[in-house]
């Protein structure tokens, strides 16, 4: 149970350690409009990332269980981050006030560099400056931002599965997370007659799953944070050779993330003409990605254990890999 409570908290450990969202309330010296726009294109590879990563690892294998068999996965999802989702041009913003002191800024996943932003405060000749935080490229694994899993599959009826993701929320150091997510895989062989007594198996996959994040931005102040939400769906058709001591799979599907931000909370800001602003609950991104992927894997059979490892094409190519515990 020890190991099992440590592998929950891996996700709110690199959350914390990896200071995700740290210092992002300083874009709020700027106008509103400007501060939204800015940490729209900052924040906006996280969801991707997490797109992906929710998206992926759903099966090792196109054949389902007998009625009532079952398995335990343990698994990890590493989506790569593409170098152009490292950066952004602040320039082609549409920024109203902001002027940025380079075309280059990162992203959440980018170089530890903050970009400085100035605009004169109306009404005066004062120069106001605010920093954009830089990003976490030095704390990511391999490139990735690792999404551990652990899901369970039950065989129903008419060759159908369906198959159980669950995190509770889990808190350290001030970030919290949790992970529900629920699957139907469905069996097609059983149409096509004489053919479902090939070692082939073919299924049809859909997916929903729910990922939300709280993070805290002041450690005096637990009213000021940041609320990440990403709701994601999937749809994937797999084949698979199904062999007593290996199985090759190979799939295709098409992939959608919904993924919301807020700051909430009271915020007093202090400008540089020596005047304060009062701000609550002031910015949510909201960001959609769509796409299709294409994915390809091995894996081997071990009486009940199975090992997997799978890889799939899309714009953040995703590594997959774990072990199951599977019986029927």
């Amino acid at each position: 149970m020890k190991r099992l409570i440590l592998f929950f908290a891996f996700l709110s450990t690199f959350f914390s350690s990896a200071q995700l969202f740290d210092n992002l309330d300083s874009v709020l010296a700027a106008t509103t409009e400007d501060a939204q726009l800015l940490v729209d294109a900052y924040v906006a590879p996280l969801g991707q990332s997490l797109t992906y990563s929710l998206n992926s690892g759903w099966a090792s294998s196109a054949k389902t269980h007998k009625k009532f068999g079952f398995d335990l996965t343990f698994g990890a999802v590493s989506p790569s981050v593409s170098d152009g989702a490292k950066s952004f041009n602040p320039n082609s913003l549409g920024l109203k006030q902001l002027l940025p002191s380079s075309n280059s800024s990162s992203t959440i996943f980018g170089k530890d560099v903050g970009t400085e932003f100035t605009y004169t405060l109306p009404g005066t000749s004062i120069t106001q400056s605010i920093t954009l935080p830089g990003g976490i490229e030095d704390d990511l694994v391999m490139n990735s931002l690792p999404t551990p899993y652990i899901q369970a599959g039950v065989g129903l009826f008419f060759d159908t599965d369906i198959i159980i993701r669950y995190i509770p929320k889990i808190e350290n150091q001030g970030a919290e997370f949790g992970l529900t997510g629920v699957a139907l895989k469905h069996n097609l062989m059983q149409y096509l007659g004489l053919l479902d007594k090939l070692p082939l198996n073919v299924s049809a996959i859909a997916a929903y799953s729910k990922m939300n994040i709280d993070y805290q931005l002041s450690s005096t102040n637990s009213n000021q944070k940041i609320t990440y939400d990403v709701d994601t769906f999937l749809i994937q058709a797999l084949a698979s050779l199904d062999f007593p001591i290996i199985s090759v799979v190979g799939g295709f599907g098409y992939g959608k993330g919904d993924a919301s931000m807020q700051m909430l909370g009271n915020y007093e800001i202090s400008l540089a003409d020596m005047t304060t602003r009062s701000l609550k609950d002031p910015l949510k991104s909201e960001n959609t990605y769509t796409g299709t992927h294409a994915l390809i894997g091995l894996r081997a059979n071990l009486l009940f254990l199975k090992i997997f490892a799978n890889y799939t094409l899309q714009e953040f190519n995703t590594l997959n890999a774990g072990v199951s515990f599977s019986f029927r």
